[in-house]
Order: structure tokens, then sequence, then C-alpha cells
């Protein structure tokens, strides 16, 4: 890999990208996929013993919250902004919507389903927010502010990269001769 560090006129060091992966970055030491799934699993692990008391899970948590902040949405506009497949939302929303935290209605489209945060739903989200808030202050104690903050820029960029990588575009089809 070029040193990413090059000589500009004047004597200053200038950062310069190689696009080109390093063999370190391609062994499987260094996989995404590795390092992105443990610090979710641990995360996860942080957050759910403190949701627990409330009956929910922390991605239960994440999945009320998002309809707590935007609103009535389809089951479609829910898994894009959880960076979920749609296929796996019924699976998700089922408990929630058996306790009655979650409704399930028909949309304009018969189609579709807009899921909506009921009352009883807001008041548990309510009830557990100081206990996600304990282990929020925490984590970004842990981390440090400015870190986390520009972790989430960077966990953004990973995102946007993953959801462009080539193996999520159908494969071109082969023609018969």
């Amino acid at each position: 890999m070029a040193d990413q560090y090059a000589a500009r006129s004047g004597g200053s060091e200038q950062p310069v990208m190689d696009s080109r992966p390093s063999s370190a970055a391609l062994s499987t030491e260094a996989c995404i996929l590795r390092h992105v799934s443990r610090v979710s699993r641990a995360v996860v692990a942080a957050y759910d013993p403190a949701l627990a008391p409330f009956g929910l899970t922390g991605h239960q948590f994440n999945l009320m919250t998002t309809l707590a902040e935007t609103g009535p949405m389809t089951v479609g506009a829910l898994a894009d902004k959880l960076g979920m497949d749609a296929s796996g939302v019924p699976r998700a929303i089922r408990p929630l919507a058996d306790e009655g935290m979650i409704s399930v209605e028909r949309g304009a489209d018969r189609r579709q389903r807009v899921l909506t945060l009921t009352v009883l739903g807001r008041t548990r989200l309510d009830r557990a927010r100081p206990a996600w808030a304990r282990v929020q202050e925490e984590l970004v104690d842990a981390l440090g502010s400015s870190r986390w903050t520009s972790m989430m820029s960077e966990l953004r960029i990973v995102q946007k990269a993953a959801a462009n990588c080539s193996t999520r575009k159908p494969a071109p089809v082969e023609k018969k001769l």
C-alpha cells in the first residue's frame, strides 16, 4: 500500500488516499462483517438487560423509537429506516402488536401495512427511556462524546458502502447461445 502521507511542495504533509486495500485489510482478521457483528452483539447485550424490566429488547426499543419519532409508517418504510429487510419486520413487530403496543392497519394499497405506535406503546417507551438513557450515557462516557460523534459519521459511511456493495445488485443474466 502506498504511504498515506506524501510530501507536498512546501514540505507539509498531506494525506493521500490509496483506493487499493492492503493485504492486511483483506485478511479475515480485518473482516468488516466479523467486527461489525461482534460490536452489534456487544451493544445489544448492553441495552437488553436495562430494557428487560419493561418487557422490551433493544431491537424493539429501537423500532418503537423510530415509530415514535416518525409517526405511522409502512412496513417497507420502517425496514428502510432501520436498515433491515422488509420480510423481517412482521416477525419483529408481532410481539409488540400482540401486546397492543403497535397497531397494524391496511394502507391505501391493500397489500400495504401501516404501523403506528399506540398509546400503550408510547407509555411503555416513555417508561423505558430512563433505563435506555443510563446505558447510553455510560457508553458515551466510556467512548467520549466527540469520539462517538465521529464514529456515527464513520458508521454511516460503512452503511452506505455496504448498501452500494455489488452483491446487493442483481447479477446480470447470462445469455444462452
